[in-house]
């Protein structure tokens, strides 16, 4: 090895390993003020809490259920009753949150620090608390210190710039309204006129902030998941296309319904780039596992009203034309014939093009394919699938690969800055560090709010045990969060539950 090439080896470790160290300052300050601010007695926490209880055998599923009952006997409004069938029905999507919040409490009571039976509030909250900020924050320093290791070399600065640029825009860009965005709420005006053309800004938009929802600096499990695509593809473009594909693996386990996306989108971008890569063994397995995987645990679209009969006649139908395809001489050749236009016009737009350029390119097509097909279809479908599916799909979307799809344009641009100022991969790693050193102090600066503060505060849900359902219902987290704390209640320690609070007394 020759003495430059020594050098710049050292020169991009220490860029990595500056890279690397940067990413999770800032990630975990912002990481962790999300969850300073947001980790509360929440009708969506204590769900996912009371998943990983039942998960882990404390506690029946059976009381999700008679929470439908008590509704539909109190003659609820139906859109309760269709959220509470929703959460019963998809209480297995998130075993990693669900568990860790479940056995940080296992461990408080184990090591005498909080006792359910003498301060069940304290107990619910440092369970919830720390169990989700704690397994969340070590799955995303995980993520980093993958993104980094694989992603060498020319790979580093795009890489650190996509986060960089990440945590500035969802530090200084107002977030947009993307709840219920595709649901056509009236009177309108003051309710925005739902068009494909706002949709498409919108969604615009949510590229530079998906909002604490769908970022990837958030603590929830779908955020989560952006760090494990991002760790995908940083481990892609780095040659270890393999090692990418047991991604969505792990996605199904932080959030099911995320680990299509990803594999198939990973599928398009082989498809498009690299379509003989589909077909070596280090790809195909973790493929044909993933479905397998899916195929057992998914389901989304079930939940959502989809009949059956229909979803396994839309997957048996190109599996049974596959198959006829195969067997058919003549059917093969064709095929065979169709394939060769097809991939001399993939071969002439993507085979020129470096792999992250050509991931960025079919994510972006993906984009603005999923964004058309939601609009049009939710402006036809029931009022549910347009809230919860539809209106959620594209943010969800983009959250999921808004860092790689930045690193793609970052590695797309530099050739043509390093050709106007060959010195501008030195200049550009100085900035990087000096604007996240600046994004991390934000972040870290400043007083913390005390656990035993948002503990005084949490102690006010003990009221509900005095308290009825009242049909004169307000907002969801009012109206929902203490079912879901009395179920958690009543697993640790007994008393008062759900009949008691639909009773009329």
């Amino acid at each position: 090895m020759t003495a430059d090439a020594v050098a710049s080896t050292r020169r991009f470790t220490l860029a990595s390993l500056i890279a690397v160290l940067l990413s999770l300052v800032v990630w975990t300050g912002i990481n962790g003020r999300i969850a300073e601010n947001n980790i509360r007695f929440d009708k969506d926490l204590l769900y996912l809490y009371l998943c990983g209880v039942e998960q882990a055998g404390q506690a029946s599923h059976d009381q999700q259920d008679k929470l439908v009952e008590h509704l539909i006997a109190a003659s609820a409004n139906d859109h309760y009753i269709y959220r509470a069938k929703m959460r019963a029905a998809y209480c297995n999507n998130y075993p990693f949150t669900s568990l860790s919040m479940y056995y940080a409490g296992k461990v408080q009571q184990s090591l005498g620090m909080t006792d359910p039976s003498r301060d069940f509030p304290e107990f619910l909250f440092n369970a919830l608390r720390w169990g989700m900020a704690l397994s969340g924050a070590a799955l995303g320093c995980l993520c980093l210190l993958i993104v980094f290791w694989a992603g060498r070399g020319p790979l580093v600065l795009p890489l650190f710039g996509a986060i960089a640029l990440a945590a500035l825009y969802y530090m200084t860009v107002p977030p947009p309204s993307i709840s219920w965005s595709l649901y056509q709420q009236t009177p309108t005006p003051p309710a925005p006129l739902v068009t494909l053309h706002r949709t498409f800004w919108l969604s615009l938009y949510t590229w530079i902030n998906p909002t604490g929802a769908f970022s990837p600096f958030s603590v929830f499990p779908r955020c989560l998941c952006a760090m494990i695509a991002f760790a995908a593809f940083a481990l892609r473009w780095s040659g270890r296309g393999g090692a990418a594909y047991w991604a969505p693996i792990a996605i199904s386990f932080v959030h099911q319904s995320e680990a299509p996306i990803l594999l198939g989108v990973m599928i398009a971008c082989d498809l498009a780039a690299r379509p003989r890569e589909l077909l070596r063994p280090a790809c195909l397995v973790p493929i044909v596992l993933t479905v397998v995987l899916t195929a057992m645990r998914e389901r989304m679209l079930a939940i959502m009203g989809f009949s059956v009969v229909a979803i396994a006649i839309a997957i048996a139908v190109p599996i049974g034309l596959a198959i006829l395809v195969f067997a058919v001489p003549k059917l093969r050749a064709a095929a065979a014939s169709v394939w060769s236009v097809v991939d001399r016009f993939r071969a002439r737009w993507f085979d020129r093009l470096s792999l992250p350029v050509a991931d960025t390119i079919v994510i972006l097509l993906g984009w603005v394919a999923v964004v058309v097909i939601c609009f049009f279809v939710s402006r036809n479908d029931q009022v549910f699938r347009v809230i919860y599916l539809w209106s959620e799909l594209f943010p969800r979307y983009i959250g999921l690969f808004q860092l790689p799809v930045f690193a793609g344009l970052i590695y797309a641009a530099w050739p043509w800055v390093l050709s106007k100022r060959p010195t501008a991969t030195r200049e550009a790693m100085v900035a990087v560090s000096c604007l996240m050193i600046v994004l991390g102090y934000m972040k870290w600066k400043g007083p913390w709010t005390p656990t035993a503060a948002i503990v005084v505060q949490a102690r006010v849900f003990e009221k509900v045990l005095d308290q009825h359902y009242s049909p004169n219902e307000g907002s969801f987290s009012k109206t929902e969060t203490p079912w879901y704390y009395l179920m958690l209640r009543r697993a640790y320690i007994g008393g008062k539950g759900l009949d008691e609070y639909f009773s009329k007394g």
